[in-house]
């Protein structure tokens, strides 16, 4: 290029330092920068693990058909270091759903308030549960679990593979979810479930289940409301109102703020707060709250009023 084809001089770009332009780019510190790495690589082995995970979960149900993958494979159920679903670390919580997972404690009284009578679980974490000596006798139990994941983990992957078959085989649990990772527990373990549409339910799930835990996964008034509706379309149905009222089992967990919600919308169930208090891993602001409709020795009591 000549100099005549050069613009003139006052409409030339001026020059640039580039070391001062390099100055105004912000920077991270080098500790930042080195979490920020971590924590990628964190979450690429996470979704790793859980890819490998369900490929296993999928390979399994291939095997073994839908009619038997209501509970973990023998050989699992006797080391939780052979059960990748014994531990909740997999599932990493996703706050845009709503969800803070329970302690292991908080699950585990859950639980055993929903398999009492027929069988005990001691709040102490490392006892075993006992069976009832005449658990033959026994009405088997039909558990849903709406939007309360740990507590099926906990049920299904902690405490039933410690219990004898035949006693595993009296004790069924649903999850109903929006979450379809968890559809790695099985296709008669896990019903996609959305708040939004209670009454959109699987008809053979319908009037189906003794017990029904709920954390409806908003604070909000609706969400409580619309989840009621569904709480009472899996319940069971009775010719004898006061026998199912002795079996049928309801636990609310949610905050506290909602609780006048709680006792307007289950009162037909006898639910009342109790003395309980739910406990997340990693902590939560809102006072949390357990309402229920009965109340049993050494698991818990209702709160006395006043």
């Amino acid at each position: 290029m000549s100099s005549a084809d050069l613009p003139p001089e006052s409409s030339r770009l001026p020059e640039t330092n580039s070391d001062c332009e390099d100055d105004d780019i912000p920077r991270l510190s080098a500790d930042t920068l080195a979490l920020l790495q971590d924590f990628q690589q964190s979450q690429s082995a996470q979704l790793e693990a859980f890819q490998q995970l369900q490929a296993r979960a999928a390979a399994r149900f291939d095997a073994v058909g839908d009619d038997n993958v209501d509970e973990p494979a023998e050989e699992e159920a006797k080391d939780d270091d052979d059960d990748p679903l014994a531990n909740m670390e997999i599932f990493t919580e996703d706050w845009n759903l709503s969800q803070f997972w329970y302690t292991d404690l908080t699950a585990r009284t859950i639980t055993a308030f929903a398999l009492d009578p027929l069988v005990k679980v001691p709040l102490a974490l490392d006892t075993p549960p006992t069976v009832h000596a005449n658990y033959e006798q026994l009405p088997d139990i039909n558990i849903a679990i709406l939007s309360a994941p740990t507590v099926h983990q906990y049920l299904t992957r902690r405490v039933l593979p410690l219990l004898p078959r035949p006693v595993r085989q009296k004790i069924r649990p649903v999850l109903f979810e929006h979450d379809t990772r968890f559809a790695v527990f099985g296709p008669k373990q896990f019903v996609h479930y959305d708040f939004n549409a209670p009454t959109k339910l699987p008809e053979i799930m319908k009037s189906r289940f003794d017990v029904v835990i709920v954390d409806p996964p908003f604070l909000s008034a609706e969400c409580q409301v619309k989840t009621a509706i569904t709480v009472r379309l899996l319940l069971s149905s009775s010719s004898t109102p006061e026998a199912d009222q002795a079996r049928t089992k309801v636990v609310v967990c949610t905050g506290q703020k909602v609780a006048d919600v709680i006792l307007r919308t289950y009162r037909s169930y006898g639910v009342r707060c109790t003395e309980f208090r739910p406990e997340h891993r990693n902590g939560l602001q809102n006072e949390f709250m357990c309402f229920a409709s009965s109340e049993v020795d050494g698991i818990w009591k209702f709160e006395q009023d006043g």
